[in-house]
């Protein structure tokens, strides 16, 4: 694949050309909402189905020898987010990478351009901050743009976690232990403020979307570590299976945590193909959208290697969420939670609480069992 080249003229135009286009289309839409009284943002918290609705935006992934998952994307909640991962589908940035990381119970993360969980040659003014929302949470299902400590670039994570949640059941354990003198005398002091501000964000989780997650299931520890634009209306059986395959050891944080994650055979992305629904329009207004369509298709433009980075570096070029240490994009989500839940909220840049049981089998007692800089966090990319 071509260099990454912001030298080449005609590439870097290219790119100020769609980013352009893109913030008219957002300006066009916020001035039609605004003519017709505001609407509110779409994301996951209430139900999401197929609709021929103006302004629709749905992503087909098709994985080889698995089939396809469809999701419903939501650029109001996540406009960045949905932007880059569209127009990454477009310039076939996905095309015959891998699902490099499965977790059964948890994600499974593709995207990565080397398919070793890292991101190649990637300047560090193209990674998004994380966007979050009043209405987008990990559910199951969920279809999350990855974020390392440097943001989010180009893979993405579903939730494949379907067991219901019961986060007021945790909150009254937590409680419970916290209250108890014995127990909290065996803890340290940071790791009582810990416990307490972990306990904290878990009863700001508005009512609704405590019941969400018990009903469907989820990950509410990774609530506000990454940005979630969109999610699966159909192909949750595609999911499934992919879920299931056999894994080994490979991904390196997740290695270190004793947790196999790398498919034995390898999942391969065929295509991400990105499906919009436009508004209404007239006969003639249509006739002239074919022609500009065709034109630009025998340009050849859409497609342009300069666009995409290079799969030289072979080193991880992103770094774990949140105050980790070292970098792996093999990890966009790893099995702990970082305290940030819920209401959305970023977690602190110092230490991350992660909770990786809700009971001890001995002592049936919620254990913060790792409370560390480490790289086995929650959200973590191969650096």
């Amino acid at each position: 694949m071509p260099r990454y080249n912001y030298k080449d003229g005609a590439g870097k135009m290219l790119r100020i050309m769609k980013r352009a286009a893109a913030f008219l289309l957002t300006a066009v839409m916020i001035v039609s909402a605004a003519s017709c009284g505001e609407e509110p943002i779409t994301g996951n918290l209430g139900e999401v189905k197929r609709e021929e609705n103006a302004n629709e935006v749905y992503a087909e992934i098709t994985v080889r020898d698995f089939g396809k998952i469809t999701a419903k994307l939501f650029p109001g909640a996540a406009p960045n987010a949905v932007e880059r991962f569209t127009e990454n589908a477009e310039l076939g940035y996905y095309d015959g990478t891998t699902i490099h990381r499965i977790i059964p119970n948890y994600v499974i993360q593709g995207g990565s351009l080397n398919g070793d969980g890292s991101d190649g040659n990637v300047p560090d003014s193209l990674y998004l901050p994380v966007e979050t929302t009043n209405v987008t949470f990990n559910f199951y299902g969920a279809l999350c743009l990855a974020a390392s400590k440097k943001g989010c670039y180009s893979q993405f994570y579903i939730v494949n976690n379907h067991e219901p949640q019961d986060i007021d059941a945790v909150i009254a354990k937590l409680t419970e232990q916290l209250s108890d003198e014995a127990f909290a005398s065996r803890l340290l002091e940071d790791d009582k403020k810990k416990y307490q501000d972990y306990l904290d964000k878990l009863k700001a989780i508005p009512k609704e979307v405590k019941e969400k997650y018990k009903r469907v299931g989820g990950l509410y520890d990774l609530d506000g570590t990454s940005t979630v634009m969109g999610q699966v209306i159909d192909g949750y059986d595609v999911l499934k299976a992919i879920s299931a395959v056999e894994v080994v050891s490979g991904n390196k944080s997740d290695d270190k945590a004793g947790m196999p994650s790398k498919p034995l055979d390898p999942v391969i992305i065929e295509r991400v193909q990105i499906i919009r629904i436009e508004s209404a329009v007239t006969e003639e207004t249509t006739e002239e959208t074919k022609k500009t369509a065709k034109a630009k298709k025998n340009t050849g433009d859409e497609v342009n290697a300069e666009t995409l980075p290079t799969a030289e570096s072979t080193e991880d070029t992103t770094a774990p969420a949140e105050g980790a240490e070292g970098a792996s994009s093999e990890d966009t989500t790893t099995e702990a939670g970082d305290g940030s839940v819920g209401n959305g909220a970023e977690a602190p840049a110092e230490a991350v609480t992660a909770i990786s049981e809700l009971t001890d089998e001995t002592e049936n007692t919620v254990l913060i069992s790792e409370i560390s800089d480490s790289e086995e966090e929650i959200i973590v990319i191969e650096e």
